[in-house]
């Protein structure tokens, strides 16, 4: 009899459970293995995906404008070769024709040659013509008359278009920017005698202030006036029409162009002999900084031929404050301003700088000196000039409702001395209108200083740059947005992992 030998049932389960433990640890180890792998291919992955592309994209970006390049190149060519197909063809042509000839008949092509040689010794022959300017007084028709010896060629001098009589202001131009009008002459000073035809209407006109239609320089006396000396050569000129009259003293308009708004002036001041001298340029234009100042670049140019040591320059004006007329405060302040060697409230001085110094009621800086009928005068000596160097300075005119408002201006231009003409009335206020005088360039720093509206972004442009940073990091590791196959398949190992590695924490127990 055959026995069948049976295992004891306690055994069996002795060695299932001996067995789990295994392996879920093994799935843990496994789950582990794949997601640790993964988390190390992926940033692989994305490192080479990202170090490559920037070469190729830059590559294909080349092609793409070398391409676009060539199709518009081709784009703007193909109509002119086109067009001129048939010409080059018989051009070809020609050239084979001409090619036959010059072959067939060399004594031809010999006796061109000696005829280009003769006329190029012809042309080494021709006498250069003479450059002449035309005398002043000299007309086309007299100069065509004439029957020069040898080749000329005759230059006419353009004259200065002046203001002709009739016109708004005549003989100055009225120019404004639509806050400060100002009369003003071929020869660069203020004032004209009757303003119709302008926003200033009928009277006398120099510096009004269109919102009061209130003027400041012509009322009484058309005193306002400039004037610039060598004074070791004791040579002068200036204009002012109340001292000097209508074209001024030593002095020949070069030019004078003017727009509604904006006005120059060039003039040659002479020496003894009538020789130019110096070349003075009044440039009148609206102040780009406030609408309550024009802006006059004053440029003096050495045209003499030799070194001049010292430039001597005055400025001058009488106050006449409307509606107070004659009868007004002045403040002059000259700051630091190195160039300046002289001030004082004599606005009825010459404008010649070498007239030396006067006063009403004072000299220096004054504050709301008055009432009187005064004005203000500046002189300044600047360092000399070679033959042909030039320098520029600025001067302002204006005026404002206030001294608050006048003051606001000058500090928008950065003003380095000025005067104030105000009325008898508001010496303090300085209202209805505060009339203003100034300059830049002259060797000081700005009186007064702009409010102070700056607002701080420091904080704002640095958390811009360093969010603007972390997004071209956050670019340069993910290699852009495409997926790539090993960023794929880490990923997808990543997963594996971790399922397994649930499951096997998460597998039942027998009992």
């Amino acid at each position: 009899m055959l026995h069948t030998r049976r295992r004891p049932q306690g055994r069996r389960i002795s060695s299932a459970h001996e067995r789990a433990p295994r392996l879920r640890l093994a799935a843990l180890g496994t789950g582990l293995a794949l997601a640790v792998g993964a988390l190390i291919i992926v940033p692989t992955a994305a490192y080479a995906d990202d170090s490559v592309p920037d070469a190729g994209d830059s590559e294909v970006a080349a092609d793409a404008t070398s391409t676009t390049e060539a199709t518009s190149a081709d784009a703007s060519t193909s109509t002119d070769e086109s067009a001129t197909a048939d010409d080059a063809v018989a051009d070809d042509t020609a050239s084979d024709d001409s090619a036959t000839a010059a072959s067939d008949d060399p004594v031809t092509e010999d006796a061109a040659t000696e005829d280009a040689v003769t006329e190029d010794a012809a042309t080494d022959e021709t006498t250069t013509p003479v450059v002449e300017t035309a005398a002043e007084d000299a007309t086309v028709e007299d100069v065509l008359a004439s029957d020069p010896e040898e080749p000329t060629i005759t230059l006419f001098a353009e004259a200065a278009a002046l203001p002709a009589e009739g016109d708004a202001c005549y003989p100055a131009v009225c120019i404004t920017n639509g806050t400060i009008l100002l009369a003003v002459n071929p020869t660069a000073e203020l004032n004209a005698t009757d303003g119709t035809g302008s926003l200033a209407g009928p009277g006398d006109v120099g510096l009004d202030y269109l919102p009061t239609n209130n003027d400041s320089t012509s009322p009484g006396c058309l005193c306002e006036g400039w004037g610039v000396a060598d004074p070791d050569a004791g040579i002068w000129g200036g204009a002012n029409l109340a001292e000097l009259g209508v074209g001024g003293r030593n002095l020949t308009v070069e030019s004078f162009t003017y727009t509604d708004s904006t006005a120059t002036s060039v003039v040659i001041v002479s020496d003894d002999d009538g020789d130019p001298y110096l070349r003075v340029t009044h440039e009148y234009i609206p102040s780009p900084a406030t609408p309550n100042l024009y802006q006059v670049n004053v440029t003096i140019q050495n045209v003499s031929g030799a070194a001049i040591a010292t430039i001597q320059y005055r400025r001058v004006m009488d106050w006449d404050i409307e509606p107070t007329a004659f009868n007004e405060y002045t403040t002059i302040d000259s700051g630091t301003a190195s160039a300046i060697t002289f001030t004082s409230d004599n606005g009825f001085a010459s404008s010649n700088p070498l007239s030396g110094p006067s006063s009403i009621l004072f000299t220096g800086d004054a504050v709301d000196s008055g009432p009187a009928d005064h004005g203000a005068l500046f002189d300044f000596t600047f360092p000399g000039l070679a033959d042909g160097a030039s320098f520029t300075f600025v001067i302002y005119y204006g005026a404002a409702g206030n001294e608050t408002d006048a003051i606001a201006a000058l500090a928008a231009v950065g003003a380095e001395a000025y005067s104030f003409g105000q009325t008898s009335t508001d010496p303090t206020g300085g209202t209805p209108n505060t009339f203003i005088f100034a300059f830049g360039n002259v060797g000081g720093t700005a009186i007064f200083s702009e409010p102070d509206t700056t607002v701080d972004t420091t904080t704002a442009v640095a958390t811009t740059e360093e969010s603007t940073a972390v997004t071209a990091v956050a670019l340069a590791v993910t290699g852009g947005t495409e997926p790539t196959f090993a960023g794929l398949a880490g990923a997808l190992l990543v997963i594996a992992g971790l399922v397994l590695v649930g499951a096997a924490a998460l597998r039942p127990r027998r009992a």
